[in-house]
């Protein structure tokens, strides 16, 4: 039997990502709105909200320190991607009522394609960020407990920005 557990173990994995790869049938979404102009043609709001979508095209993140115009982030993730379509979950957590939101980013690009940052609070959207090199988005006094996510939505994206870590 013991010898059996690792072949098991084998199969379930690859049984996982046929799973995986088949329903995942994003397909990339042609930037039909101009090199300037990086709003959203297909996504939905409520595809955010709901995270039912999917991606295509990897997001890759690395660790790293970045200054910039005397802002330092010692302790950051850096995000990119040169093409990229769907939505994709950056970070999720619980705050309290009452509790202050604060994300600080660098070096924020988009640089081809459509692409938008998303704050989403419980099932709503509870506001954007746009793309700058300096970034300071604050939530100040959450009306209630709940769950804020960080959500990245994109067609045909190349992307680059780096956050400072997230911590609860």
């Amino acid at each position: 039997m013991k010898k059996r557990a690792p072949i098991l173990f084998a199969v379930i994995i690859v049984g996982i990502a046929a799973v995986l790869l088949l329903t995942n049938n994003v397909e990339h979404v042609e930037d039909t709105n101009g090199p300037d102009n990086y709003a959203l043609q297909t996504i939905t709001e409520q595809d955010v909200i709901d995270m039912k979508m999917g991606s295509r095209g990897g997001v890759s993140t690395s660790g790293t320190g970045v200054e910039f115009e005397g802002v330092s982030i010692n302790k950051g993730i850096k995000y990119s991607s040169k093409k990229f379509t769907g939505v994709y979950q950056l970070y999720s957590a619980y705050y309290f009522k009452g509790s202050d939101i604060t994300l600080d980013m660098v070096n924020f690009e988009v640089k081809e394609g459509n692409f938008k940052f998303y704050v989403v609070f419980e099932d709503r959207i509870l506001d954007t960020i746009e793309p700058d090199a300096l970034v300071t988005y604050r939530y100040d006094n959450l009306e209630k407990s709940g769950t804020v996510r960080f959500v990245i939505a994109g067609e045909s994206a190349n992307f680059k920005f780096t956050t400072q870590d997230f911590e609860e």
